[in-house]
């Protein structure tokens, strides 16, 4: 499997990085660290009701998706989530009180769930479009992308991609499998087109070489990959022996 494809517009926050000039800056760095320092989310666009249902997670990833439909003056596409963990802040508070024999908040459960996120979002934005959420182990970014290149061969002309992921909360934190960090990151893809930055992602039986060692959160490791223009690939493992290969094609 290889597919190709362009990004026509990103957006992407973390703690510490919020302007495109400063995520370039850290991409472009021998060696990026996990972002840290003030997480700065500004969503006064959001109706104050809204907002206060919004976990901080899910005001990280409708914060980078208003962003590339404002620049790009879209009001309705399809939207595929990619999420490893989701907002499992919220299902360790559901579980905590079931323990403590609290009643179960309806509300609470129907944001806890793993499309909480991009529900959230396309009642906010009236959008009537596709929204599919993707949890993929390890490999959630690549998950995305095959999903939205999927829609696109169904016929949509671009789709949006959204990555975000956060820490694992109290109990569930022993089984994070990296570093932790609070991240989320929105791509427009579209089909491959001359001047925009355009990629290739493709499947291979074989196990990775030996790669780099990074800190990174493997969807930190992809956007700085996506941003870095001097970087002309990726390997990732994606199980049972196998990888995925991210190529740059031209800028």
């Amino acid at each position: 499997m290889r597919v190709e494809f362009s990004i026509r517009a990103s957006s992407a926050v973390a703690c510490g990085l919020r302007e495109h000039v400063e995520w370039q800056r850290w991409a472009e760095s021998p060696s990026p660290s996990v972002p840290g320092g003030e997480l700065g989310l500004d969503l006064s666009h959001v109706p104050a009701m809204a907002r206060r249902r919004l976990g901080r997670l899910a005001k990280m990833a409708v914060l980078v998706a208003d962003d590339v439909l404002q620049r790009e003056q879209l009001e309705d596409l399809p939207v595929v989530w990619t999420s490893r963990y989701g907002d499992a802040e919220k299902s360790l508070a559901l579980l905590r009180s079931q323990v403590a024999g609290e009643p179960l908040s309806p509300t609470a459960f129907g944001l806890s769930v793993h499309n909480g996120v991009g529900a959230q979002h396309s009642i906010l934005r009236g959008m009537v479009a596709n929204a599919i959420c993707v949890a993929s182990s390890g490999s959630v970014p690549e998950a995305g992308v095959v999903e939205a290149l999927g829609l696109m061969a169904d016929g949509a002309s671009d789709v949006l991609l959204v990555c975000y992921d956060e820490p694992l909360p109290g109990e569930y934190a022993g089984f994070s499998e990296s570093t932790p960090s609070e991240f989320a990151w929105a791509a427009l893809l579209t089909g491959k087109s001359d001047g925009v930055p355009s990629f290739a992602l493709s499947a291979s039986a074989s196990a990775p070489p030996d790669c780099d060692v990074t800190s990174l959160p493997h969807g930190l490791r992809v956007l700085q990959f996506l941003l870095a223009a001097d970087q002309p690939g990726l390997t990732h493992a994606r199980g049972e022996g196998g990888s995925w290969i991210w190529e740059r094609l031209h800028a």
